[in-house]
């Protein structure tokens, strides 16, 4: 399991959450923009959208984006029962932050299943063109990485006991505001708004009861609790070709 998860991680450049019935147009839309890079299926997605997914997979842009241990397989479905969340929601979220990768969310009911999970949001006020989604994609990118190491080691001092829930959540949140300023091209503007990314971290949403479960599995639960992007894949309107 580690080693296929070591060989995937150093290419794949997003975790995708998708709606099947409302996701063609924006699974196309991918295949157009990554024709060279890996974007990982969980597990669950994959079992449920197996006919959607035929002849898709192979790394031409969609691999099976597996768990690297069994610890963050636990961890996932521990936390969609105790935020009576959506399952492949929570999956998606816990093996984005394992990959070091924004969460790419595709269809209506995705988004608002990840909505439900967001700590914070991002609404552009422009429409974006090409290179202006495959500027952000990469900002998107830098977001997840620059706060991954803080965020982990953060979370690990929470499950030691060495930080209060309270502060915990402070300190998290005034560093997602300052983060949100990398994307001012999208918020500066004038127009209709609309929800480009979202924040997620599942570690703020813990409460004192949720955070003695995560305590059991020990510090190895950190990599799948770091503040993670979910970019939200773009309806025609949004983007021009």
């Amino acid at each position: 399991m580690f080693a296929r998860y070591a060989s995937l991680v150093k290419n794949l450049r997003g975790v995708v959450l998708l709606d099947v019935e409302d996701g063609e147009e924006g699974v196309r839309w991918l295949q157009d923009r990554f024709k060279y890079r890996s974007l990982g299926v969980p597990p669950s997605l994959l079992k449920e959208a197996e006919g959607f997914f035929k002849g898709r997979m192979g790394g031409k842009p969609f691999v099976e984006a597996v768990y690297p241990s069994r610890t963050l397989e636990e961890l996932a479905a521990r936390l969609a029962e105790a935020f009576s969340a959506e399952p492949k929601a929570v999956e998606g979220a816990v093996l984005a932050s394992a990959y070091v990768s924004p969460l790419l969310v595709v269809g209506g009911r995705a988004q608002e299943a990840i909505a439900k999970l967001a700590v914070d949001v991002v609404e552009a006020r422009r429409d974006l063109d090409l290179r202006l989604w495959k500027l952000h994609l990469r900002i998107a990118d830098y977001t997840v990485l620059d706060l991954y190491a803080w965020s982990t080691e953060h979370v690990e001092a929470l499950l030691r006991g060495e930080v209060g829930l309270s502060e915990f959540r402070e300190a998290r949140e005034a560093r997602i505001r300052r983060d949100k300023a990398r994307y001012w091209r999208l918020t500066k503007a004038e127009g209709r708004p609309w929800r480009f990314l979202y924040y997620l971290d599942l570690a703020s949403k813990l409460g004192e009861e949720e955070l003695s479960e995560v305590r059991r599995l020990g510090l190895e639960a950190s990599a799948g609790l770091a503040i993670e992007a979910a970019v939200i894949i773009p309806r025609p309107k949004q983007t021009a070709t």
